[in-house]
């Protein structure tokens, strides 16, 4: 079921695709591993590069099944789909895809394997959008620290062999451990540019931001929102004995018959039981999103066509972890990324969280972070590192629960 803000402030021009047949039947009774492996692949720096050889439309011109195809082999599934005139947003049985006319962002949890999806990326990239060199213009892997690393598959097992495996596939690739390495901390591997960015627009500097919250120990009464009662393949969603969150929300705003299964049912219910459509108020946006069996959460937001935010939930008291991460430029919309970070870790109540903000070097910083990352009601922070990249700055904040 897909969410839209308020009328006066939701996209007509958004469209959705359903795969009814897996949302019913999906069952994650073993899903155990919510940290997400998260792996973007710039094949120019915006869309007006895009090589004419190919389509206009770049990467989104890509069918559906050759995507499914490469997600197959990454070992995940499309559940559902959001498309704006900008940009393509894939809901995923682990976690998200999102695919731009320049870029890829693919994010995936449990035992995925990511980067065994990129020789199939960058063929369907050369074949469909005419990126034809051997290496894009800018790649970037991260993930944080596997609660369970012992169950990841080839070459997941560890970093080394993750760097291993990129550092085959891309030239001038850099690896960083970022955080104290006996708590949160964070591991990075990004390729300098490819070659120089000239902006294709006179006085237009190049502008690009991501905030990723990552957030362990779920607070019990904030993670009871996203279990359910519902059976795997029950035909329809009994909001009076399915749900376990509060049963007064109404979720017909929005709904479409197109979206209408158990898991976009229950999505919906908790995305505005939780807020989660409140993250960025009075913002234009769409939210697509799913409520797991018996457990967990994902949903994916198209922002004023052309940015996004994602959340996923693995609620399990004994691994619990929510992640969140978004590119919507805050101050572009009269707010800053700490009033955004506020809003999510409120959602969750963590007893633990870091989070990570890239931002270009041409980016505004009105919407970035104080120096004192200050602010967070609860918490007090254990960890602040700043890096410079190639382009880039870098700031890493961790906090914990007072």
């Amino acid at each position: 079921m897909i969410i839209d803000s308020p009328k006066d402030n939701h996209h007509d021009d958004v469209t959705k695709f359903v795969n009814h047949e897996l949302s019913v039947d999906l069952d994650s009774s073993n899903a155990f591993e919510g940290p997400e492996k998260l792996l973007e692949i710039w094949f120019a720096p915006d869309k007006e590069l895009v090589p004419s050889s190919g389509s206009i439309e770049g990467l989104r011109s890509v069918p559906r099944a050759e995507w499914e195809e490469m997600l197959d082999i990454v070992k995940c599934k499309v559940l559902s789909t959001l498309s704006s005139p900008e940009m393509d947003a894939y809901l995923l049985s682990e976690s998200s895809m999102f695919v731009f006319p320049h870029k890829l962002i693919l994010k995936t949890c449990g035992t995925t394997t990511t980067l065994i999806g990129i020789p199939k990326i960058l063929e369907l990239a050369a074949q469909y959008a005419g990126f034809t060199d051997k290496q894009p213009w800018r790649v970037f892997y991260s993930r944080k620290a596997f609660m369970f690393p012992e169950m990841q598959l080839h070459p997941h097992g560890s970093w080394d062999d993750e760097v291993k495996y990129l550092n085959g596939v891309f030239d001038n690739g850099g690896s960083y451990l970022v955080g104290n390495l006996s708590a949160d901390h964070w591991h990075l591997f990004t390729t300098d540019p490819a070659f120089e960015h000239v902006p294709t627009h006179v006085d237009c500097a190049f502008q690009d931001e991501t905030m990723e919250v990552l957030m362990t120990h779920l607070s019990p009464q904030h993670a009871a929102q996203f279990f359910t009662n519902r059976l795997p393949g029950a035909e329809k969603f009994h909001r009076e004995t399915d749900y376990c969150g509060d049963d007064s929300v109404s979720i017909s705003s929005g709904s479409t018959e197109a979206s209408n299964d158990p898991g976009h049912d229950l999505g919906s219910l908790v995305t505005k039981y939780a807020k989660i459509d409140k993250i960025y108020p009075g913002v234009a946006q769409s939210i697509d999103s799913f409520g797991f069996t018996p457990c967990g959460y994902s949903c994916n937001a198209i922002v004023n066509n052309d940015h996004y935010f994602t959340i996923h939930v693995t609620p399990e008291a004994q691994c619990s972890y929510a992640s969140f991460e978004t590119n919507v430029p805050a101050a572009k919309y009269g707010m800053t990324n700490l009033e955004v970070l506020a809003r999510v870790v409120n959602i969750f109540r963590p007893g633990r969280f870091s989070l990570t903000l890239f931002e270009a070097t041409g980016s505004p910083k009105k919407g970035g972070l104080p120096k004192k990352t200050a602010g967070i009601d609860g918490y007090k922070r254990t960890d602040r590192i700043l890096y410079e990249f190639d382009g880039y700055d870098l700031v890493f904040v961790s906090f914990e629960a007072i």
